[in-house]
């Protein structure tokens, strides 16, 4: 009779161990553990043939689709972190393309999060497709609106549901104009607008009481450094990104991110990327600075750079509103030719009425030439009490100091400053004029507005235009006679020769005139010796400046938009 050991096979005899036997073999290779800790990163070839959809075209069952879609909303797997409606161990995913809306359960390996961004396009494979409603009845007190169907996704080398993140960032991609149109919009008119969007300013004021499709169209104007906030609610630390956004009619909102959609924000760029938020959550009208406070919550979406006309127009309102405000625009050395528009042939004077005209006629030219303007005002004095003497822009924030160096207080990073060019008031010729501030000067410019124009190989080379006005007329020279009242400015004595020497501490650049002759001053940094002046001899520079008449070596591109000023000569 057989026993029931006949049944199995019995095991071989364990072999003798080679002498060449590494026992690191017998364990997982690094790409089977890779394998199953990052599965979203391994090769994935799809089993049989999958139709290509769009979100529109799903139908509840089972049948092998393929559709590409973006990331609009996003919950990670909480891995047990705390409560949630939402099942553990699975991200939810909301995805758009130009048709529709559908949710994703992708399983969570762990070590995913670096993926799951706003705005990221995503292509999925799927074999089955189910109804939300009858797949989260358990769960009806969490529902997403816009969102009917979802998808299943446990990614493997042998599942039939599989997702891929696309990186947009290579020079190769030509996706970036996929899954861009707002949804219910109507691309055959270019005067169609976007069902319920709605002004910053509606928003704020009525438009979010019980309006579940309210959208707002805004524009980034600076993100935020990350920062790390005690949450009491959770008892635990927090991270979040504090992005500011405007719109024509408001520009005092900010949207908070926070945890896993902080990295979202790091490759937006201000004032060019457009968010169409979908039933934002009004959390604050009087935040912290004034400012409006704007979250996302799990009904929201967002939709990165959208493609409507809308969209468009505010991203040409912030660009020619940065233009317009911007407090230090640097010269781009590639497009202008420095060097022949300050010493090459030909060199053709303007008038500011010739610029005006010429570029009006030809807008896209890019061409250099000479001013000669008179110098109507000058306010060193005014910028230097507000302690705005150098600028600079980062975070898209301007950033003064009266220092040559500051550091931004959104990064933390530290920048070298230029001159505020607010301290030239109006400039002016036969023709026209142009305001203080319009002009952007290059460090070598302001060196040789104060220092003049000769090669600094001398120390009377290195002579501002108030010593070098001085060693022009050495007779001649404005000194303070004291009285009973104090000083009186308006004095003016002829002196000699002979006792020129003993005048040196009314000079305002006496400091300045030995150490002029450095390397520093060859790189053109010269200018940073006015950041060291006290007020009077500040004002001793104003003084001298105000009502000169210079020529300026200007050069013009429709990329910066404004003159920008390569050289002086006096």
């Amino acid at each position: 009779m057989a026993s029931i050991q006949s049944f199995y096979d019995k095991e071989p005899a364990p072999s003798k161990p080679s002498k060449h036997h590494n026992p690191e073999n017998d364990a997982f290779t690094q790409a089977e553990i890779e394998a199953v800790r990052r599965p979203l990163t391994q090769a994935w070839r799809p089993h049989g043939v999958y139709e290509e959809v769009t979100i529109a075209e799903l139908q509840p069952g089972r049948a092998k689709y393929r559709f590409k879609a973006r990331i609009v909303n996003f919950s990670p797997a909480t891995h047990g972190r705390g409560r949630s409606a939402l099942p553990e161990n699975f991200h939810m995913l909301i995805v758009k393309d130009d048709t529709g809306v559908i949710l994703l359960k992708l399983l969570s390996s762990g070590s995913d999060h670096e993926f799951l961004k706003l705005g990221t396009l995503v292509t999925v494979w799927t074999g089955f497709v189910a109804d939300y409603s009858a797949a989260h009845a358990a769960h009806s007190n969490f529902r997403i609106p816009f969102v009917s169907l979802i998808i299943p996704i446990h990614p493997s080398q042998s599942s039939t549901p599989c997702i891929r993140f696309h990186d947009e960032t290579k020079p190769s991609q030509d996706t970036t104009g996929l899954c861009r149109i707002p949804l219910d919009y109507d691309v055959s008119t270019s005067s169609s607008q976007v069902p319920g969007l709605m002004s910053l300013k509606t928003y704020i004021s009525s438009g979010h009481d019980d309006n579940p499709d309210a959208r707002v169209l805004v524009c980034v104007f600076s993100v935020g450094t990350r920062l790390t906030v005690w949450s009491r609610d959770k008892q635990k630390e927090l991270e979040l990104v504090e992005v500011r956004v405007f719109d024509e009619t408001s520009n005092n909102c900010v949207l908070k991110l926070w945890e896993d959609k902080v990295s979202s924000a790091k490759s937006w760029i201000a004032n060019q990327t457009v968010l169409l938020i979908t039933n934002p959550i009004l959390k604050s009208t009087r935040g912290k600075n004034g400012l409006v406070e704007l979250g996302i919550g799990a009904s929201s979406m967002v939709e990165v750079d959208p493609a409507c006309p809308d969209a468009d127009w505010l991203r040409h309102m912030a660009t020619t509103r940065t233009r317009k405000e911007s407090v230090y625009i640097p010269i781009p050395s590639d497009i202008l030719d420095v060097e022949t528009a300050v010493q090459g042939s030909p060199r053709v004077l303007f008038t500011l009425a010739d610029i005006d005209e010429y570029v009006r006629d030809a807008p896209e030219a890019v061409f250099t030439g000479k001013l000669n303007l008179l110098i109507a005002g000058v306010s060193i004095m005014e910028i230097c009490r507000k302690r705005q003497l150098c600028c600079f822009e980062c975070c898209n924030l301007p950033l003064y100091s009266h220092n040559a160096t500051a550091t931004c207080k959104n990064c933390l990073e530290t920048h070298e400053l230029s001159l505020n060019p607010k301290i030239i008031g109006p400039l002016t010729d036969e023709t026209g004029s142009v305001v203080a501030g319009k002009l952007v000067w290059s460090n070598k410019a302001w060196t040789e507005l104060l220092f003049g124009n000769d090669t600094p190989s001398s120390p009377k080379a290195s002579q501002p235009p108030a010593t070098h006005a001085v060693s022009q007329f050495p007779d001649r020279i404005r000194v303070k006679k004291e009285d009973d009242n104090g000083y009186d400015d308006d004095d003016r004595h002829f002196l000699g020769d002979d006792i020129f020497d003993d005048l040196d501490d009314l000079d305002p650049f006496t400091d300045v005139q030995t150490p002029a002759v450095t390397e520093q001053t060859q790189t053109y940094d010269s200018w940073k010796v006015l950041t060291t002046l006290d007020s009077n001899a500040l004002r001793d520079v104003e003084e001298q400046l105000l009502y000169s008449r210079v020529t300026l070596s200007f050069g013009w591109s429709p990329a910066v938009g404004r003159l920008c000023v390569l050289g002086v000569e006096w």
